[in-house]
């Protein structure tokens, strides 16, 4: 009766860790161990997309990506007026993190909490990434996010359209803002052309694989 009780833990223990390996390790994981912002990696080029407005084709540019996924980085307020677009970021499984206001400017802690309590809302769960509209980060904010459990992110490149120099642990962004003008065939031609990995393999050499039940 033991042996078989020690067997089905065991196996309990195995599909935990192998059929859904995202969500009980990436998903709780804390980069840096002091508020600090993340913008090199290590090990290959990581694209992420940072989204605040839907221009015409986002949402079938969004369901036309394939794996490797880039990751999004989506606006409080986008995220709240955009469900439909963000049940398909959720279905296909693509990785997403918050995307906040200036941090330049006076950044409200309590409005920082209130966007990552709407990111929770969508998500049912809290982001693994922050990261302001202009990469600047008071002392309260980052501390802030410390406290929350999220990595603060930077990125080491802005993709405007024009050709990229590889570089090795780079942090590529694209920018999907109401200002902006993206050309969504352009920007799957380039993710076609360049080998991009995720965040995490990036920045500690390993990738996690995860498997959908039915």
């Amino acid at each position: 009766m033991l042996r078989k009780l020690l067997i089905a833990l065991t196996l309990v223990i195995l599909l935990s860790i192998f059929i859904y390996p995202e969500k009980n390790i990436v998903s709780v994981f804390r980069v840096t161990d002091e508020p600090i912002v993340v913008s090199k990696g290590n090990y290959g080029q990581t694209l992420i997309v940072e989204i605040s407005f839907t221009h015409d084709g986002l949402p079938e540019w969004l369901q036309s990506l394939t794996s490797p996924y880039p990751l999004l980085m989506l606006d409080a307020d986008w995220i709240d007026r955009s469900p439909k677009i963000v049940e398909t970021i959720k279905k296909k499984n693509i990785p997403a993190g918050l995307l906040g206001k200036y941090g330049k400017e006076e950044y409200n802690i309590e409005e920082f909490k209130k966007e990552v309590e709407i990111f929770e809302k969508h998500f049912n769960k809290k982001p693994l990434w922050f990261m302001t509209k202009d990469y600047e980060y008071p002392l309260e904010l980052k501390q802030a996010a410390f406290n929350e459990e999220i990595n603060l992110l930077s990125p080491s490149h802005i993709y405007e359209g024009n050709q990229y120099i590889h570089e090795k642990g780079a942090i590529i962004s694209m920018q999907i803002h109401e200002d902006s003008n993206p050309n969504f065939g352009q920007l799957s031609a380039f993710i076609k052309e360049n080998k991009f990995v995720s965040l995490e393999e990036n920045i500690f050499g390993y990738s996690i694989k995860s498997t959908k039940m039915p």
